[in-house]
């Protein structure tokens, strides 16, 4: 990701968008938990699974809540874009991971609210970013289309909203 390499071109300490430990291998120590919890995580983007993985090793048992039917979030388009097919790894990694942890529950295509996420010890919120409008003279057009609409393969028709 961005930060991996602009960071080291930087000379700045390198981060990882997916791998919270990356550039702190000495300082982040994953331990197991003292006291086990029954933790919400909603949102399966790259923050929610990296909460969810971690927790789960840690000997919580998590439940991930997303409303769509496939994990990835924001990654989901990303790797559409030519040049950032690692993404398709990065969820395939993802996939094997939850699938190797027979404490996480996977709860797709499942809106969590309130009454959803009453019984839980913590809840930890994990929901991403919302695609930024266009405010440019023009963008109402109808002919105009957002990033998401060119990368879902909406058409133009929508504006420059998202």
């Amino acid at each position: 990701d961005q930060a991996c390499l602009d960071h080291t071109f930087k000379m700045q300490r390198a981060s990882c968008l997916v791998n919270p430990r990356a550039g702190y291998e000495t300082e982040l120590n994953y331990t197991p938990a003292e006291a086990p919890l029954n933790l919400a995580v909603v949102g399966a983007g790259p923050a929610g699974l990296a909460c969810a993985t971690v927790a789960a090793e840690r000997g919580h048992k998590v439940t991930l809540f997303d409303r769509s039917p496939s994990i990835g979030g924001q990654f989901n388009l990303a790797k559409q874009v030519p040049g950032k097919e690692e993404f398709y790894e990065t969820l395939r990694y993802f996939t094997h991971k939850l699938a190797s942890l027979p404490t996480i529950s996977l709860q797709l295509a499942t809106e969590a609210d309130a009454s959803t996420l009453a019984g839980y010890d913590r809840v930890v919120l994990a929901t991403g970013v919302v695609p930024r409008s266009l405010s440019l003279p023009g963008w109402d057009h109808p002919k105009v289309a957002s990033y998401v609409d060119v990368l879902q393969r909406r058409g133009a028709g929508r504006g420059g909203g998202c």
